[in-house]
């Protein structure tokens, strides 16, 4: 397979699926079109996959895992609140608020890496896998993304390591889906558990990846980072105005 994705495409491809899926769940699409946001929810699972690959990459090759963990810290805070008015505008902000956004569960995941990393031991690993995920059990992508994340890192084989945690993520959120289906079905249609199957298509998608940083200016590496509390807030801004 030619390899001509670089980060750069990636970040790109990952910044347009999350739009779209934000646009799909933040002006409840479901309302108005089925197919329209069953489009937007599966496209919307590239996000994910792609940005836990790079933050994998990231880890292996930053100067300075510190600075990382502190960059994805302070735009968690950032976003707490744009999270809020977007998807959760009528409900009162509790603690869960405070970890429910993406970069809650990436961090996660960084801080997992940066631990177990030094542990050899294969029963303390798989504990603080628990643990990690678990911490992320209300927040964006739930204890999937951090497993996920750890699957990217912890498998070396350089197809398997993207196969295999994309297959398992996928079948643990179609199950939660599935399970979701079967007790509220009216809240939860087939179709959205169908949307799950959408990671599978970052596959080709990561094994295209040459491991190039591609085009990265500094605004570049910041833009990525800041684009996510900028689009929510813009998102909450359109609704307000067309309300």
């Amino acid at each position: 397979m030619s390899k001509k994705i670089n980060g750069f495409h990636l970040k790109i491809i990952a910044i347009i699926a999350m739009t779209l899926n934000h646009i799909g769940t933040g002006f409840h699409l479901g309302q108005y079109s089925q197919a329209g946001y069953f489009f937007t929810e599966t496209i919307g699972k590239l996000t994910f996959p792609i940005m836990a690959y790079l933050l994998v990459e990231g880890f292996h090759y930053t100067r300075n895992r510190k600075k990382y963990a502190l960059r994805l810290a302070a735009f968690w805070l950032i976003s707490i609140v744009p999270f809020q008015l977007l998807f959760h505008p009528t409900q009162p902000f509790l603690v869960t608020s405070l970890v429910n956004n993406i970069f809650f569960s990436l961090l996660m995941g960084l801080l997992l890496l940066m631990v177990t990393e030094k542990i050899e031991s294969s029963a303390i690993r798989g504990l603080l896998v628990f643990l990690f995920a678990f911490a992320t059990m209300v927040s964006d992508w739930s204890i999937i993304g951090v497993l996920m994340i750890y699957g990217f890192y912890r498998i070396k084989d350089p197809k398997k390591k993207i196969i295999i945690p994309v297959l398992y993520t996928t079948a643990g959120l179609v199950f939660l889906y599935f399970s979701a289906y079967l007790v509220k079905p009216a809240t939860v249609p087939l179709y959205i558990v169908l949307s799950g199957l959408g990671i599978l298509l970052v596959i080709p998608l990561l094994l295209s990846y040459n491991g190039k940083r591609g085009y990265s200016p500094a605004w570049v590496k910041w833009g990525f980072y800041l684009f996510y509390p900028a689009h929510l807030l813009l998102l909450v801004l359109i609704r307000f105005w067309l309300s």
